[in-house]
């Protein structure tokens, strides 16, 4: 390629410049500030910087490594000064080109909050100083990346002079550098992305992306009228509709064209005959002239070294060594020598790019994001280096602090769904069908949810401050996500908090599309009940008041959270009077609606009469966690610790099942097993516990940051039990039962939507109103058995149907209820059924497989829910309910039992083996109750005249074989070391009988002298 021969001198005099400044900085390090060490970044930001910088060479990698490091820190100072001096001597600095460091404050004995503010009061007296023109100080943003004792640092930007004048003995300015803001694997990912989007089959239109954090300030959101924007939200417009609008109009890049031109002007090959641009070879040291000629230097001087050994016998190796580049660099080499001097990528750059931009309304506490999309259609050879070089581009921009490519994701609460809703890896037939809990509400208690996590953040309502979503505990139909929050405690959740978490599983769904951590049920809406401090201690009010919160909208409520105490309180029993009580509060609600809507008396009558009906909390389901004490103080099964309010009769109490894949900690079994610490019954009064048990092991759901507006999925998923930006993965019956919360919304919907009896949807057999009874059968009768319990090195216990590990079983949606050609089973419901004291009420069935049912099981379920009972109790349950199953000529007892269940609420009969054309007969004989009649639920699964299951794949728990695997495992490994033993034992011998002999010995030797040493 031809290069103009003035701009060619004009290039030379840069890259001359350049030179010649870290020549000099070289000789004279006090003219520049001290930086970080890659040693010292590395817990700080994981970065590529890293591969960038990590030669090849073996013996003086270390050295070299710091060394080029060093040399790039100086070489990055240099260009920043550089274009400080080429602007106008006369701008203020807020004219002037600004470049973006870290920036570190060590002092000891302050919070972070203290660090930030000396932070930010050292640059603004510092731009106090260097501003002669009189002109007023700029809005200073900074954004916290590290926050830990005694080490705070910040994301700014600023011009050169500034950043250099900072540097003292509890300052550190870092430039950042490319390879620090492109996040580790943004390359590799990169690639992986550009090779899916050509394989992916399914994909309608898949393009590679890469996401831009733009720095702290850069491109903020305004009003209509060009005044910053206040935080709130502008009038006429609202957030979403302003990003729906980004996303088709080309006008809302207003304002970060100069960002989208510089870049696309780095990537041009015109831009190497332009004498005003540096190339984009010479914005990276590793790829510069100048590392080049380092390079070359150095290797002179390292021959003169060698030899000089070789005269001197002189093994001194001077300072500057560099060895070699590393990998990364030569990568970026080649691409830029390939790729940009040919031209072939310029008209990709030109035309097949889309740029888009999400501003901050709160650049204080948010930085604007832009996303570039790669269209790939009809892609060349060489366009997987076009989209690398472009990566490289983005990265030099000094208005981009982070750069990371958007993967395609499988999520590890999509995992926790698929088990519920198909079992088979990545198939969520509920989901295809619009059944994801839209329409209804589930109200949760815990330490508060942060709502500008991506996963509730709601664009309408410019939720950035506390105050914004808390101000009035009302309820808001409106809102995207949370429809109401109460702060009994506070207004938010604590770092990485519990409540986050717990929200993210039952309804989390990011504003912008599919996220990493979509909840089981995410078109649902929440209702919070903050309950929790900072520290995550829990101070919930008065039961009543707590559980109506989200009333009457919200009709499931999830409560993470309880006691050890095994025995029947006084909370257990308000949980229970509040699932069975006509609710006064919610009653006045209806009236007090009546009154402002009309003054007719027979609307008043009508809607009083309606609420006498409706007001009743029979609809409403309470959801607790079991508990996390079943393995304790080195004992395993202990039983008896489900705790309160868990040991309430009306509710469900969830215990935890493992993971399955990659969301599973190295050393567990598959999810087919109970998990350890998963408390058990029974209750103190003898009733089974827990109802039921949902996947609770490494379950990744939101993570609260409440220092981050809008903290979302990172780059890389956490692993199991970690935790980054705004995903988290934690363990424990609190994780199992957002999950139960989750697919309780999805059955509701299901009735709701007509979906029953018929399997599709049907708006004449919609069913608005199912009882939290139904609800609660529906879940019970599906659920599954489990293998064991997995006590890790303690091996694996025996489980049995109904026992106090696992319950009824495991949640499942594929054998709870009927989706044609989707599902196992067909269903059969009978709800509000009444039954007068001493009386039966019977229900016949007939099991039809000749439309393809395959099921070969006929489960039937009974739930009823009573009044509280005494606290203290020993036999808790009032009203005595019997269900059995005559079928063959046999009665079948509920639960496992050879006669009726006395003790439980909840009682199931399964019947293996059935064949159609066969009717059972079932009963439900009220036994003994304490009032005069008991209304109740009654489930039935089996082949009722349904198709046959058509999803494709093999269930996760049919498949599961990872007690087997385990033992081959120890079985390996104990024949091995058997061997070994075997050989060592086997060499011993040996040698003993040899040296009795005298064999192997110095022939030399008398025989004294052998005897003597043996």
């Amino acid at each position: 390629m031809m290069i103009n021969p003035s701009s060619s001198l004009t290039l030379i005099t840069i890259i001359s410049a350049l030179l010649s400044t870290i020549i000099g900085l070289t000789n004279a390090k006090k003219q520049y500030p001290t930086h970080l060490t890659l040693t010292q970044l590395s817990p700080l930001l994981d970065s590529e910087a890293a591969a960038e910088f990590q030669t090849t060479t073996s013996s003086p990698k270390e050295l070299s490594d710091e060394s080029t490091w060093n040399a790039a820190n100086i070489y990055e100072w240099t260009k920043a000064l550089a274009a400080e001096d080429s602007s106008n001597s006369s701008s203020s600095s807020s004219q002037k080109k600004k470049y973006p460091y870290l920036l570190c404050h060590t002092g000891t004995n302050m919070s972070g909050w203290q660090r930030r503010l000396a932070i930010a009061s050292a640059i603004n007296e510092t731009l106090h100083d260097n501003d002669d023109d009189g002109e007023d100080e700029e809005e200073l943003y900074l954004h916290t990346l590290y926050n830990e004792q005694d080490y705070l640092c910040v994301y700014g930007q600023l011009v050169a002079s500034v950043a250099i004048s900072l540097t003292n003995e509890t300052f550190v300015v870092q430039p950042l550098l490319a390879s620090l803001k492109m996040i580790k694997g943004a390359v590799e990912g990169l690639k992986e992305e550009y090779a899916k989007s050509l394989s992916d089959a399914t994909a309608e239109e898949y393009f590679p992306r890469v996401d831009m954090q733009l720095c702290p300030g850069v491109a903020v959101m305004e009003h209509e009228d060009g005044n910053d924007d206040d935080g709130t939200m502008g009038e006429g417009q609202s957030y979403l509709e302003y990003l729906q609008q980004i996303e088709t109009n080309e006008e809302n890049l207003d304002g970060v064209e100069d960002i989208t031109q510089e870049i696309t002007q780095l990537l041009l090959s015109e831009s190497l005959t332009n004498a005003s641009v540096l190339p984009l070879s010479q914005e990276f040291y590793t790829t510069s002239q100048a590392y080049i000629d380092h390079l070359n230097n150095n290797n002179n001087n390292n021959n003169n070294n060698n030899n000089n050994n070789n005269n001197n016998n002189n093994t001194t190796t001077g300072d500057n060594s560099i060895a070699e580049q590393s990998e990364r660099s030569q990568m970026w080499a080649d691409l830029l020598n390939k790729q940009q001097l040919s031209g072939i990528c310029d008209e990709t750059y030109k035309t097949r790019l889309t740029w888009k931009i999400y501003r901050t309304r709160q650049p204080e506490r948010s930085s604007s994001q832009m996303q570039v999309e790669y269209n790939n259609t009809g892609e060349i050879d060489t366009d997987a280096g076009c989209a690398l070089v472009l990566l490289l581009a983005i990265s030099a921009n000094p208005d981009v602090c982070s750069v990371d490519v958007r993967r395609g994701v499988q999520t590890s609460n999509q995992i926790a769904s698929f088990m519920v809703e198909s079992e088979i890896q990545n198939q969520y037939p509920f989901r295809a069908k619009g059944i994801d809990g839209t329409g209804e509400v589930v109200a949760m208690s815990d330490t508060g949810v942060d709502h500008d996590n991506c996963y509730f953040y709601d664009p309408d309502k410019s939720q950035g401050e506390d105050e914004a979503v808390v101000g009035s505990s009302t309820f808001d139909v409106s809102a995207r996500k949370i429809d109401q929050y109460v702060p009994f405690v506070d207004g938010d959740d604590y770092q990485y908090g519990h409540g986050t978490h717990v929200a993210g599983t039952i309804a989390g769904k990011r504003y912008d599309g599919e996220g990493a951590a979509d909840g089981i049920a995410p078109g649902a809406k929440l209702a919070v009940a903050d309950i929790g401090n900072r520290n995550g201690d829990l101070l919930p009010p008065n039961d009543k008041t707590l559980l109506s919160t989200g009333r009457p909208e919200a009709q499931i409520h999830s409560a993470s959270w309880g006691s050890e105490f095994n025995f029947y309180t006084s909370r257990a029993r308000n949980f229970d009077q509040f699932m069975f009580e006509v609710s006064v509060i919610i009653l006045l609600m209806y009236f007090i609606s009546a009154v402002v809507r009309s003054s007719n008396k027979k609307y008043y009558a009508h809607v009083t009469f309606l609420c006498l009906a409706r007001c009743q909390n029979d609809e409403f389901l309470i959801i607790i966690a079991a508990g996390n004490s079943g393995s304790r103080d080195g004992k395993f099964d202990v039983p008896n610790t489900v705790g309160d309010p868990a040991v309430a009769k009306n509710v469900i109490a969830v215990g935890a099942h493992n993971s399955w894949g990659d969301s599973s900690a190295v050393g567990n079994l598959g999810p087919s097993y109970v998990a350890d610490f998963s408390s058990r019954g029974p209750t103190a009064d003898g009733r089974m516990k827990p109802d039921i048990v949902a996947v609770g092991k490494s379950v990744l759901s939101a993570g609260a940051d409440p220092n981050v507006v809008g903290e979302c999925d990172p780059s890389r998923n956490p692993g199991p039990n970690s935790r980054s930006e705004g995903l988290l993965s934690l363990q424990g019956t609190s994780m199992a039962t957002p999950v139960v919360s989750g697919t309780a919304a999805i059955i509701r919907q299901y009735f709701r939507d007509g979906y029953y009896p018929s399997g599709t949807k049907k708006s004449t057999d919609s069913y608005p109103n199912p009882s939290g009874a139904l609800v609660k059968a529906v879940l019970m009768n599906g659920a599954q058995n489990l293998k064991g319990v997995d006590n890790g090195a303690n091996g694996v216990t025996d489980i049995k149907s109904y026992d106090n590990n696992q319950g009824f079983g495991r949640l499942s949606l594929q054998d709870s209820v009927y989706l044609a050609g989707q599902t196992n089973v067909q269903l059969k419901v009978w709800d509000r059924e009444k039954v007068i004291d001493q009386d039966t009420n019977t229900y016949n069935v007939t099991i039809d497989k000749s439309n393809g049912c395959q099921a070969e099981n006929l489960s039937v379920t009974l739930v009823w829910v009573e009044e509280g009972s005494s606290p203290g109790c020993m036999n808790c349950v009032l009203n005595d309910l019997d269900l059995s199953v005559s079928f063959r000529g046999e009665t079948y007892y509920p639960n496992g039992r050879q006669s009726p269940d006395r003790t439980n609420i909840v009682e199931r009969v399964v019947i293996n083996g059935v064949e159609g054309g066969e009717t059972a007969v079932i009963s439900v004989n009220a036994h003994n109750l304490a009032w005069l009649s008991q209304t109740y639920a009654l489930v039935a699964t089996g082949c009722f005249g349904g198709v046959a299951n058509t999803l494709q794949g093999e269930s996760v728990f049919d498949s599961d074989n990872s007690q087997q695997q385990r033992q081959i495992i120890i079985i390996s490994v104990c024949v091995v070391v058997g061997v070994l033993l075997i050989g060592c034992v086997t060499y011993i011998c040996i040698r003993r009988r040899k040296a009795r002999s005298g064999q192997g010995f110095n022939n030399d030797f008398n025989e004294g002298e052998f005897d003597e040493r043996a």
